[in-house]
């Protein structure tokens, strides 16, 4: 990821209509002028020890770094979080019980990989107890997947911006014991 700028958002209230809000007609063609509308969302599991995050390691050929769910939003996407969820069951299997929520921050981007622009809305999302390397279904974009710590997940995501949205996901959570 290269030069990403974060864009403040708006409080709570209206962020969370950022998920169900529209999306607009152009979903970008990945040109600086036309970023390309993509989600990101970081994974929460709830354990008896606290909060955990499901990581899931990108193939070598397609960068091969620590992240949660991201994608493409599509035109068939009704919304943000709809995109989500869909990113979510395509790379994880887990369609049930997933929480999506918003963490408020929009980021540019310029992808290392393809050299295409894209604009991401940061999401979190909270999975079923269950959820972990043993029950996950991992789609072709990835080899691995593993629970982690907030310390240990902000040691092991590449992107510095990724450590701005870890330490959201972590202060959102700060007030929320998980339920397990």
């Amino acid at each position: 990821m290269q030069a990403p700028h974060a864009h403040p958002t708006p409080p709570a209230p209206q962020s969370e209509s950022v998920l169900h809000a529209p999306l607009p007609p152009s979903l970008g063609d990945g040109t600086p002028a036309s970023p390309r509308l993509v989600v990101d969302v970081l994974l929460a599991v709830p354990l008896a020890q606290g909060w955990r995050l499901l990581l899931l390691l990108r193939r070598p050929e397609q960068g091969g770094f620590w992240q949660g769910v991201s994608g493409r939003v599509e035109s068939f996407d009704a919304h943000l979080e709809a995109a989500a969820r869909r990113e979510i069951g395509e790379e994880t299997g887990y369609v049930e019980g997933v929480e999506v929520f918003d963490l408020e921050r929009w980021v540019e981007f310029v992808s290392p990989l393809s050299g295409r622009t894209f604009k991401k809305r940061c999401l979190g999302a909270l999975l079923p107890a269950h959820a972990g390397p043993a029950s996950v279904r991992l789609s072709d974009e990835h080899s691995e997947a593993r629970l982690a710590t907030f310390e240990e997940a902000l040691a092991l995501v590449r992107f510095p911006e990724n450590r701005i949205e870890l330490l959201a996901l972590q202060a959102r959570l700060s007030a929320r014991p998980p339920r397990v």
